[in-house]
């Protein structure tokens, strides 16, 4: 992934509101809006929780936006991790270092490595090289007593006791094996991390976000399933913001991600062509398909973190994956 370029899109203010007692900020990634986005939940008898709060060198952003709304780090009681890839929760072990009083809450796959992350900056410097710090920063890791590991069906209660803001916890693979989603029983909205894909609020292209390891279609079919059985009023999707017709988008990201996969197998068929051959040509083809349904003033996040050429490894690796099998 190229560091993107910091762009001019719709002026928006840093933060902007779900309802009363939810919001998110625009972490301004790089300079650019509209790539990352972090659910904020006030929590009732004070305090506040966050989803995904992005990597390290997005913290500064972060932070403007909590005291844009008179928040600063230090009123997070919460981090709510979709899953552990750094664009979402790279910044966990910095923004909890030193408080005893903030907990992270994550599927218990991936909770051994939000405390002890070596082998997962092992296996990213593999992938990023030289661009990682650059891209992602300083990754630090959570005292082991601060991590929750959450499974499939429980129901979290965040605040005092009396009047508790509760999330209901869906394990959601697909993207990753270790990937969940929230459903805030008080807003209505499901924070979806990657699950949903890629749509910035406003606009109606959905994006699937394919890249290797962890990919597996069958999966992520059932994921959707699951999250229309949660019934939200609203997904919240990390890339980027809340759209308000959960239906019609999880539609769509069904429909786009078997025609994707299926593009794939087809090309795998091919097999006088390379890799890169194939994946140069899935990439062209998507990029220009982005370009017929979203303004040019606002394609930019879907290119550098929608990146189809990488979502073309990634289903080229499970479909390989189940020949082997």
């Amino acid at each position: 992934m190229d560091c993107p370029e910091a762009q001019s899109t719709k002026p928006e203010a840093p933060t902007a509101s779900i309802d009363a007692r939810t919001w998110y900020v625009d972490l301004r990634y790089m300079g650019a809006a509209e790539y990352l986005a972090t659910g904020v939940l006030r929590l009732p008898g004070g305090g506040l929780a966050l989803v995904d709060p992005g990597p390290t060198t997005a913290l500064e952003g972060l932070k403007a936006g909590l005291s844009a709304r008179g928040y600063a780090l230090d009123d997070v009681r919460a981090l709510l991790l979709t899953h552990i890839h750094l664009d979402h929760a790279g910044a966990t072990g910095t923004v909890a270092q030193g408080r005893p009083d903030l907990d992270v809450y994550v599927h218990a796959t991936g909770a051994p490595h939000v405390a002890d992350p070596s082998r997962l900056l092992k296996s990213a410097r593999r992938l990023y090289g030289d661009q990682m710090d650059a891209l992602w920063g300083e990754v630090l890791p959570v005292p082991e007593d601060r991590v929750h590991a959450v499974e499939d069906g429980v129901t979290l209660a965040l605040g005092s006791a009396a009047a508790a803001r509760r999330l209901r916890v869906a394990h959601t693979p697909g993207h990753a094996t270790h990937h969940v989603s929230y459903l805030d029983e008080a807003s209505g909205t499901a924070f979806v991390g990657d699950t949903a894909g890629q749509r910035t609020s406003g606009l109606d292209y959905v994006l699937p976000v394919t890249p290797p390891p962890d990919v597996d279609r069958e999966a992520w079919l059932d994921s959707l399933e699951t999250l229309r059985r949660m019934e939200p009023e609203r997904l919240f999707c990390t890339h980027f913001g809340p759209h308000e017709d959960p239906g019609a988008h999880l539609d769509q990201m069904e429909a786009r991600l078997r025609a994707w996969a299926e593009d794939v197998r087809d090309g795998l068929e091919r097999k006088e062509e390379t890799d890169e051959t194939l994946a140069a040509a899935f990439d062209e083809e998507k990029i220009a398909e982005v370009a017929r349904h979203v303004p040019e003033a606002r394609r930019t996040p879907y290119e550098n973190f929608g990146r189809p050429r990488e979502s073309w490894h990634g289903l080229a690796r499970y479909w390989r994956t189940r020949e082997e099998a």
